[in-house]
């Protein structure tokens, strides 16, 4: 199943990038697919990309960001290591010798194995099944360290985990595909770690200048360096112009790499988040994508304590100006990406609360709500309408909620009706959320039972929704079941929305009692539940270990 799927989501990016290069499809499969699919991945709890399905309820559980992102990536990996042209080369000749019949992964392996023989891209000790099989048939991802000593490079890898370092280090280890370059080579240095867990090469470079490893993020996994190198990395990325030395991909992977990195103990914070300073200068959509997923956690976390404050002002800064410079103004010659940047800036610039987004969203909401015929005219631009009318509906009382409800139950566009549905979510009035959840378990409410997962969602995505949805969830579940009926995803999906992955630790203990409770109804829906459960211990252990040492960062610092 994953080489279909991973294929297809590959595929799109690949063929994207063929017509319309400009939209640097290749650039953005790095955030949207690689980057994704890391947070799942680096859960215990998550699954081999070629799974044993025991019941027909499993089924629609292995169709997850697994099977797709990481067989994405990892197919994007193979072609990289392989040349496209060796890639593509084996893969015709895999279709034409199995067509009008059925394949498994071993033939496919079989095929490129003999294309890279052929094209002397190999010798003859290796094999796409021997490198491949410790990618679908092992859970997770490794993180290699790179450490310079003196002449040399000390290449380590083990498995990253989210909750910090594994404790068996030996149990799982991959064939890697080390791409590395130092700040002034000319060529890339391409080696094998085969399935090792650490090798030593030669590396004679000036220890001033900086190195860096996995470039264009090619290869599925992350990368940490010694303290050194990574000190040598942030002076070049927040010198004036240093930062574009690198690539976009790599901008967007050391971000990433630091930040997760940090996040898990093996990095220290200060040097994550002196990384990210950068970003005051940066005008690229890859990068910021990459920061802004990393900075959604913090937000997350910020947002339930007394300094979120200190988060916001950091924030704020880095943002001031890339708003000045996109704000809400459109143009019919705004680039793709540039059109994408805007979506995410205004978005985040008016989570913070930032007056001028507020004030213009509502501007365009109120301008709207008073058109002679506002199902007709709708003057809000369809790529800014889900942040007007969740900013709006924030912000606003129960004549905005009223007005977008009867925009909601009026459209026959179904990509109205999902931002309308979105933004009626955003409302911090409790009784309006709670009338609203009730509404998409009621027949002929207005809401088709198919979307009402998708208005738990919208509630559960605020502070004030996450306790109402998980409130309503408990007090209403035979209810929320029997409306369901044998709808056994459309169910879960309610469940995972409801549940929070940033619980207090009292929070957290009712969690696992009512999950424990209801066990009988989620047998099927285990493992969604248990990487909701471990999620949530993650973030309540991350809190205590990183809260403090962000806080010291942020108050100390001075833009």
């Amino acid at each position: 199943m994953w080489l279909n799927e991973g294929f297809a989501s590959y595929m799109e990016y690949l063929g994207a990038d063929a017509v319309c290069p400009e939209l640097k499809t290749l650039d953005q499969f790095v955030v949207q697919e690689l980057q994704n699919v890391f947070h799942l991945d680096s859960l215990k709890s998550s699954h081999q990309i070629s799974v044993a399905v025991n019941n027909s309820d499993e089924i629609n559980y292995i169709f997850d960001r697994i099977s797709y992102g990481k067989g994405a990536t990892i197919i994007r990996m193979m072609e990289h290591f392989l040349t496209s042209k060796v890639f593509r080369k084996g893969l015709t000749n895999y279709l034409q010798e199995r067509k009008y019949s059925s394949a498994e992964q071993d033939d496919l392996w079989s095929a490129l194995t003999e294309q890279a023989y052929e094209d002397g891209i190999f010798d003859g000790n290796m094999t796409i099944k021997e490198i491949m099989d410790t990618w679908t048939l092992q859970t997770g991802y490794p993180v290699v360290t790179a450490i310079r000593n003196e002449t040399s490079l000390i290449l380590k890898q083990e498995r990253f985990l989210i909750g910090g370092k594994s404790e068996d280090k030996n149990s799982t280890l991959w064939w890697l595909p080390i791409t590395l370059k130092g700040q002034y080579d000319n060529m890339l240095t391409k080696i094998w770690m085969k399935a090792e867990q650490e090798i030593v090469i030669d590396f004679n470079r000036d220890p001033s200048f900086w190195f860096l490893v996995n470039v264009n993020q090619t290869g599925y996994y992350r990368v940490n360096y010694d303290i050194e190198n990574w000190q040598l990395l942030t002076k070049e990325l927040n010198s004036r112009s240093g930062f574009k030395n690198f690539d976009p991909k790599n901008r967007a992977q050391l971000l990433d790499d630091a930040l997760n990195l940090a996040s898990a103990g093996y990095l220290d914070y200060d040097m994550a988040m002196n990384v990210t300073r950068y970003l005051v200068h940066e005008r690229e959509y890859v990068p910021w994508r990459a920061a802004f997923n990393s900075f959604d956690f913090l937000y997350a976390i910020f947002s339930h304590s007394g300094q979120f404050d200190k988060f916001k002002d950091y924030m704020l800064y880095l943002l001031d100006g890339l708003y000045k410079e996109i704000t809400f103004n459109e143009t019919p010659n705004d680039a793709t990406l540039k059109i994408y940047m805007r979506m995410d800036m205004l978005w985040r610039a008016c989570q913070l609360g930032k007056l001028e987004c507020v004030q213009e969203s509502l501007k365009q909401f109120n301008k709207w709500q008073f058109t002679i015929n506002p199902d007709k005219e709708n003057v809000i631009s369809p790529n800014l309408r889900g942040i007007v009318y969740c900013n709006a509906i924030k912000s606003g009382s129960q004549s905005e909620w009223d007005f977008a409800w009867q925009r909601y139950l009026n459209t026959d566009v179904g990509s109205e009706k999902e931002l309308l549905m979105s933004g009626l979510g955003c409302s911090r009035e409790p009784w309006i959320l709670y009338r609203y959840l009730e509404w998409a378990i009621t027949e002929g409410s207005g809401i088709r039972k198919q979307d009402s997962v998708r208005v738990f969602s919208a509630v559960s995505s605020t502070i004030v929704g996450q306790h109402i949805s998980y409130s309503f969830l408990k007090a209403n579940w035979n209810k929320i079941k029997k409306y369901m009926g044998s709808s056994l995803m459309l169910f879960t999906g309610i469940v995972r929305e409801c549940i929070s992955t940033y619980p207090s630790q009292e929070e957290l203990t009712d969690i696992k009692q009512f999950v424990k409770s209801k066990s009988d109804d989620l047998s099927s829906a285990s493992r969604v539940i248990q990487q909701l459960v471990e999620q949530g211990e993650a973030n309540l252990e991350w809190k205590k270990r990183n809260f403090d040492k962000i806080v010291r960062w942020l108050s100390s610092f001075r833009g």
